[in-house]
């Protein structure tokens, strides 16, 4: 999916509650779909200051030509001394070679990163426990989580859509910190241009809209969470919307 208004400001914004620093490795190319000027404004309306970085421009060349920035400008310059990333294939110049169904991480890259940034990976690996325990595995104690995944009208661009009570769920049952959750409603063929609309997660928010209610513009999730010494990877979580039932409980 790559880096739009809707993903780019929560990141901005945890940035400014929690600073970045260290190593950042971004689950493939990570193509940013803006140029340096909306990204101050959009730094300075999230209370931001900018580092210095340079202001590099995309590795794509039809993206260059519109003036959108690289993926080192963008990290880098939220503090981050080191940005990489990760993919099946080489075929987009990532500089980590590793295919995310693997039921093993290599020694190598088990606790190497302080952030990693699913910017629409999730669900294009088909095996998302192997998935989820993967990019788990990488980050160091204390480092952070970022997803940014499509939950509705993003019909075959993945495998999966995701509520964002996987994420609640998931996390939670592992012990890890949720920083944020967010649904994020755009239109696609102005994302690039266009104000999203974000809303903050709670269980049973969207209880009115579940079921056919949505309109007709796309909606993802944008989740930050923090791993600690005692957080796992491999709890199986029970979804929070039966197990809060008190049927459920008694039985």
């Amino acid at each position: 999916m790559g880096f739009i208004r809707a993903n780019a400001i929560p990141i901005l914004r945890e940035h400014r509650l929690r600073p970045f620093s260290g190593r950042c490795l971004t689950l493939g190319q990570a193509d940013m779909y803006f140029d340096k000027p909306a990204l101050d404004r959009m730094a300075h309306a999230a209370g931001v200051a900018l580092g210095p970085a340079p202001a590099t421009l995309s590795h794509r060349a039809d993206f260059a030509q519109k003036g959108y920035i690289s993926r080192e400008a963008f990290f880098l310059s939220l503090g981050f001394s080191e940005v990489v990333s990760l993919d099946k294939s080489r075929f987009e110049g990532a500089e980590i070679e590793f295919d995310l169904n693997s039921p093993s991480l290599p020694p190598e890259l088990q606790g190497a990163f302080d952030c990693v940034v699913d910017h629409g990976t999730l669900e294009h690996v088909f095996h998302l426990p192997n998935c989820l325990a993967n990019i788990g595995g990488m980050l160091k104690p204390s480092g952070r989580m970022i997803h940014s995944s499509p939950s509705h009208n993003y019909f075959d661009h993945g495998f999966y859509m995701f509520s964002p009570t996987l994420f609640a769920d998931f996390y939670a049952v592992n012990e890890w910190t949720i920083h944020s959750i967010q649904v994020y409603q755009i239109r696609p063929e102005r994302q690039e241009i266009e104000a999203p609309f974000f809303a903050d997660y709670e269980p049973g928010i969207f209880a009115t809209q579940s079921a056919g209610g949505m309109d007709g513009k796309a909606y993802g999730t944008v989740c930050v969470v923090q791993k600690a010494v005692t957080s796992t990877v491999h709890k199986i979580p029970d979804q929070s919307y039966y197990s809060k039932m008190p049927q459920w409980r008694a039985s």
